[in-house]
C-alpha cells in the first residue's frame, strides 16, 4: 500500500459502500486510492443481508443461505420461496476480511485506520483532507459521514436492536428465515425479523418504523416476550447485539466540487426499505463509469420508484395503523420473484404495475393529498 500523502482519489469511511466503490476503483482504473477510516479495527458489529439475485461480488462468501421465507400476519403464515433465490446474510467481520485480503495485494491503495476527519478545504485545485493522522490531498473526494444536520429533513426512520441467542433446546427452524411477524400494534408499525443459525441459535430483532427512536429496552421486552410467545422459551444465552437506525427519507447531500456523499449520505439506501448492499455495487459501478469517460460522478435518478417510496413513507407517518395490511398484499399476493426485483430497485415497469395492483391502492391514494415534504 502507498505511503504517498498525494492521491487521485480519497474516500472517508471505510464503510460497505467506502470498500466497495474502493474495489471498483482499483478494478478498473490505475487512480491511487486512500480510505480514511475513525475505527481501529473491524469487527462484527452488524449483519448485511440481501438476495441471491442479482449476482454479486460478496455473494458466495455470505455466512448463511436459506431457501424458504417466511411472513406471518395475525397468526397466518406465507412462504415465499423460488429454486432460483435465497436469502444470504453476511457479518460484516467476512465482508471487511475479503477487501482487506484484496487491497493488500495492491499497491495502488493506503487504508488509514484509527484516522478521524478533521477538516476539508479547496487549495489550487486540489482537495485538501485534514486527518488526524495526517494530511492528504487528492482529485476528488468521496464522503461517506453522516451527522445530524444531514438528518433535518428526515421524518420517518427505521430502527431495531437484535440479538443473537443460544438456546438450550432446538426450536428454530434451520432452512427458514421468518423476514417479517408483524405485530398487532395498533398505532405503530413494528414487526419481529429471526435468522436461524441453527436449530438452537438465531439472530432476533425487533423493528419499527416511525418518527421517534426508543429506548433500547423497548426492543428488549419484544424479542423476550417474542422468543417466549413462539417458543415457550424464558431463558437464553445472548451472544451478540446490534443497533441500527436507518433514514426513511432524503438525506440533504450538500455535494460540492469534486466532493460528492456515498453510502447513507449519499441516499445509496432504498428508502421504503433500507436495502444498501445492492446498490453500492450498482452504484459505484456507475460512477467509475462516470469517471472513465472523464465526467462528474453521478448516480441515475429511478424517479417512478423514487416517488412509490415517498408515497409508502408518508403513508406510514400518516396510516400506521394501516401499514399491516399494505404489508400482507404486498407478500401474500406477489410471487417471490417479483418481490425481490421490486426489493432490489431492478423491477421492470410491467413488474411495478403488477405489485402496485396487489397494495391497497385508495389507502395509498389519499397520502398523495396529504402535505408531506420529503
Amino acid at each position: 500500500m502507498t505511503k504517498d500523502s498525494n492521491f487521485d482519489i480519497i474516500i472517508i469511511g471505510a464503510g460497505v459502500s467506502g470498500m466497495i466503490l474502493a474495489n471498483e476503483l482499483l478494478s478498473r482504473t490505475n487512480k491511487k486510492v486512500l480510505i480514511i477510516e475513525k475505527r481501529e479495527e473491524f469487527s462484527y458489529d452488524k449483519n448485511l443481508c440481501f438476495w441471491s439475485k442479482p449476482k454479486n461480488l460478496v455473494t458466495d462468501i455470505a455466512n448463511n443461505k436459506w431457501d424458504k421465507i417466511a411472513v406471518y400476519f395475525n397468526g397466518e403464515k406465507k412462504i415465499c420461496e423460488s429454486n432460483d433465490i435465497k436469502y444470504l446474510r453476511l457479518n460484516s467481520k467476512t465482508f471487511f476480511k475479503f477487501f482487506i485480503n484484496k487491497f493488500k495485494r495492491n499497491k495502488k491503495i493506503s487504508l488509514k485506520m484509527n484516522c478521524s476527519l478533521k477538516k476539508i478545504k479547496y487549495s489550487a485545485n486540489k482537495i485538501i483532507v485534514e486527518t488526524t493522522k495526517g494530511i492528504y490531498k487528492s482529485d476528488i473526494v468521496f464522503d461517506s459521514s453522516l451527522n445530524k444536520k444531514d438528518l433535518k429533513r428526515v421524518k420517518l426512520f427505521q430502527h431495531f436492536k437484535g440479538i443473537e441467542i443460544k438456546t438450550s433446546k432446538p426450536v428454530f427452524k434451520k432452512n427458514e428465515v421468518i423476514l417479517m411477524d408483524i405485530q398487532d400494534k395498533r398505532d405503530i408499525f413494528n414487526f419481529i425479523y429471526l435468522l436461524p443459525f441453527s436449530k438452537n441459535r438465531a439472530l432476533v430483532e425487533s423493528t419499527y418504523f416511525s418518527s421517534e427512536i426508543y429506548d433500547k429496552e423497548i426492543y428488549m421486552r419484544d424479542i423476550k416476550k417474542y422468543i417466549h410467545e413462539k417458543f415457550k422459551i424464558n431463558r437464553f444465552h445472548c451472544k451478540y447485539e446490534e443497533f441500527g437506525i436507518i433514514p426513511m427519507g432524503k438525506i440533504v447531500r450538500n455535494n460540492s466540487k469534486n466532493i460528492f456523499k456515498i453510502g447513507v449520505a449519499g441516499n445509496w439506501n432504498r428508502l421504503s426499505t433500507g436495502y444498501s448492499l445492492q446498490n453500492a455495487f450498482i452504484y459505484s459501478k456507475q460512477i467509475v463509469d462516470q469517471i472513465l469517460n472523464n465526467n462528474p460522478p453521478r448516480i441515475k435518478e429511478k424517479y417512478l420508484l423514487n416517488f412509490l417510496d415517498n408515497i409508502f413513507c408518508n403513508f406510514v407517518l400518516t396510516q400506521p395503523h394501516n401499514v399491516k395490511k399494505f404489508f400482507k398484499s404486498f407478500f401474500f399476493k406477489n410471487k417471490l420473484i417479483d418481490i425481490v426485483n421490486f426489493l432490489n430497485s431492478t423491477s421492470n415497469l410491467v413488474n411495478i404495475i403488477r405489485i402496485i395492483i396487489s397494495l391497497p391502492k385508495f389507502r395509498l391514494i389519499q397520502t398523495l393529498f396529504i402535505n408531506k415534504k420529503w
